[in-house]
């Protein structure tokens, strides 16, 4: 629900609306002061009687929020969110921000190797995969988790580079932070997985929640609401939720087998149109084939995507994961000509963001 106060109420008028809200219905304010002010109400608002909330002074409207992940939705949030990351590297909004490096931890060597390539080739954030959730059992699937958390931290130090990893295990939440990872991911097959979604929205650590093997928008951007909200299993508001929510797209299982996944490039202005959350994009994984990952990866970024997220290997061809879809150097090419084309797409006006979704309407 938000309602939106009339033009000139008073900051009393607004505190009553919050302290009705607050106290009647148990449920959580935010206030967004943009020329009006707009208060958005968090938990579940069908409790509340529009005509109590109408009556008092200095409202003017209240307006439902039909989609089921209210805190993701840019009807909640108008203009584009950015989430920071180690203090130093923001995604979203005008950004355009490169995530890198192997698919997965395999040996120090390795790892201070193709971290060492990512940062040569221009990257901001650094992978530095633990866990990896694979198909197969007798697929590669991570080193021990203590030993692949040091290698992280010795990828970090290297570097300079703030780390991003996929958590698999809730029980290993706390050994990622204490390891210093900067960003969790949530992969392409936990991406439902409410008990790991609920967890992530009790800290403020970034998470970048990949696009699921089989989700439409609605559930994909439902489950970025679970980390947003913090909402309990009985409706209750219990928490903050976790803000610094970054979205990563790389398509959905289809009937073609000659790429990974199937990748729609109009996901990309449509998501930015339906959220404020940043969007990144991965041609590694979607593609499956470094040969596509040049292309693909101008193609999201022409069609408005905020950064993108691939693989890069020192050596493809002995990787132990995902080595078909990894580049090497030629990775600096591809960040710089996209920033190129960042660039000029923003110079002749061509909208994103917030001004997609105004332009759509």
């Amino acid at each position: 629900m938000i309602i939106h106060m009339a033009p000139g109420a008073s900051i009393e008028q607004v505190e009553r609306v919050i302290n009705r809200i607050t106290s009647d219905y148990g449920l959580r304010c935010e206030t967004i002061v943009s020329g009006t002010t707009v208060i958005g109400v968090k938990g579940i608002a069908s409790v509340i009687d529009d005509g109590r909330i109408t009556e008092l002074p200095g409202v003017d409207r209240v307006i439902r929020i039909t989609e089921k992940y209210k805190d993701a939705s840019r009807n909640f949030h108008k203009d584009d969110s950015i989430v920071t990351i180690g203090g130093r590297v923001n995604v979203g909004g005008g950004n355009l921000t490169f995530f890198g490096g192997p698919c997965a931890i395999e040996s120090e060597k390795q790892s201070i190797e193709s971290a060492m390539m990512a940062k040569e080739t221009g990257v901001d954030v650094l992978r530095a995969f633990v866990d990896k959730s694979r198909t197969s059992p007798y697929d590669y699937r991570g080193l021990e988790l203590q030993k692949g958390l040091e290698i992280a931290a010795a990828m970090k130090q290297a570097t300079g580079l703030p780390t991003v990893s996929e958590l698999i295990d809730l029980r290993h939440l706390d050994a990622f932070l204490n390891a210093g990872i900067d960003v969790i991911q949530v992969g392409a097959r936990s991406a439902q997985y409410s008990p790991l979604l609920e967890e992530l929205s009790r800290i403020d650590t970034p998470v970048v929640l990949k696009h699921g093997f089989g989700n439409d928008l609605n559930e994909w951007l439902c489950a970025a609401a679970y980390i947003m909200s913090g909402i309990d299993r009985e409706g209750r508001v219990t928490g903050s939720g976790n803000r610094n929510v970054i979205l990563c797209y790389r398509g959905i299982k289809s009937f073609e087998s000659e790429t990974r996944f199937g990748a729609d490039a109009g996901m990309i202005p449509l998501v930015r149109m339906r959220s404020h959350l940043p969007l990144l994009a991965d041609p590694s994984h979607s593609g499956g084939d470094r040969k596509l990952v040049e292309r693909m990866t101008y193609a999201f970024v022409a069609a408005g995507a905020q950064g993108v997220e691939f693989d890069i290997h020192n050596n493809p061809a002995e990787a132990l994961c995902d080595g078909k879809q990894a580049v090497q150097h030629e990775a600096g090419r591809i960040i710089q000509t996209a920033r190129k084309i960042h660039s000029m797409l923003d110079g002749i006006g061509i909208e994103t963001g917030s001004s997609v979704a105004v332009a759509a309407k």
